[in-house]
């Protein structure tokens, strides 16, 4: 009988080890499996798909569109882009969007008017794809027992950004000042009408421009010695410089000079007058200074040569001419500088 206690304590005693144990290991194993999911790749957050970055001081009007960019880029999952960065630069009175991916790769758009800032930047940040490894097959399960089918995936619904084109933008000016002439030394007061077709950083341009009132040294206050009006078309490039911007442009133009001379005689004044057309080879460079949005302050220098007029094309006398002095050959050379506005048309 007393046999019988013993075995029945060391039976129960064993028991109750054996109870403890499987508890002991439950709670070792709860708490790595704890540890293990709060570690694990789930509980970190997805990278931001882009980083935006633009400068305090933006011309008006194109604040709002930035918030609406930051807005529209947070709703795009991270797995559909490339983390990169977005860089709104002022250029004039238009922004330009600079992409930078994290291998180096860069591209750029200008971007005219605030409405088109969302649409121009989303089709920059999907257009350049990031580089997908090469899919791996897995191998077989080594179990021939047929998995459970997982369940099905929710697809992820995503905006469809179309590519934005090169932005077009049509400017018209128009400037007034002054301008010289040689071999003549005539002073001209000019104004001048353009018109520009911008392609991103290139331009096409066209001009009209007449001397107003124009004078000349020996003639004394008559002012009306020489006029011209000429047309002209070119081609041109825009240079980047800070808020503002420089145009350097090449301009052939058709000129039409017309020049009315007071020439001293023995006897008395002889009025003589002519006119020439000639093709003028133009060169400028114009500064336009943003004022507010679509408008700029503009500052223009150029200059010119009519090579037809080297050879000092002159007024003809009359026959009967007792004239004791030669009229003053037609202007070849001129240079001036002006000052005016431009606006954005489109």
């Amino acid at each position: 009988m007393a046999m019988s206690d013993e075995t029945a304590y060391d039976q129960g005693t064993e028991g109750r080890s054996e109870v403890r144990a499987v508890d002991l290991g439950r709670i070792v194993a709860g708490g790595a499996a704890g540890v293990t999911i709060a570690a694990g790749p789930s509980a970190r957050a997805d990278p931001p798909c882009a980083r935006v970055e633009a400068p305090e001081a933006l011309p008006p009007g194109w604040a709002a569109s930035l918030d609406e960019l930051r807005r529209e880029i947070a709703l795009l999952p991270a797995s559909d882009c490339r983390p990169m960065t977005l860089s709104i630069e002022p250029s004039g009175g238009t922004v330009r969007v600079v992409a930078i991916t994290g291998d180096g790769r860069r591209t750029e758009r200008a971007v005219p008017r605030p409405d088109g800032l969302v649409a121009t930047a989303l089709g920059l940040l999907l257009t350049i794809p990031a580089e997908t490894p090469a899919e791996t097959p897995a191998a077989p399960p080594p179990s021939t027992v047929p998995a459970e089918s997982p369940p099905p995936r929710r697809a992820v619904q995503t905006r469809a950004v179309a590519v934005a084109p090169a932005p077009l933008a049509l400017w018209a000016g128009f400037a007034a000042g002054l301008r010289l002439t040689a071999p003549t030394a005539v002073t001209v007061f000019d104004v001048e009408a353009r018109l520009d077709v911008m392609f991103d950083r290139w331009l096409l341009l066209s001009t009209i421009r007449s001397a107003l009132v124009s004078c000349l040294g020996g003639q004394g206050v008559d002012c009306d010695v020489y006029n011209d009006v000429s047309l002209g078309v070119g081609v041109g490039r825009r240079v980047r410089a800070g808020t503002a911007a420089v145009d350097f442009a090449f301009e052939p133009s058709v000129v039409w000079m017309h020049m009315e001379y007071d020439v001293p005689s023995a006897l008395e004044a002889q009025s003589v007058a002519g006119s020439e057309v000639a093709l003028r080879v133009d060169a400028s460079a114009r500064l336009a200074v943003p004022l507010a949005e679509g408008w700029a302050l503009t500052l223009t220098v150029d200059g010119g040569l009519a090579p037809t007029m080297l050879g000092t094309t002159r007024l003809e006398l009359p026959a009967n001419s007792t004239a004791v002095a030669t009229p003053p050959p037609f202007p070849a050379w001129t240079g001036g500088v002006r000052v005016g506005a431009s606006g954005a048309l489109l």
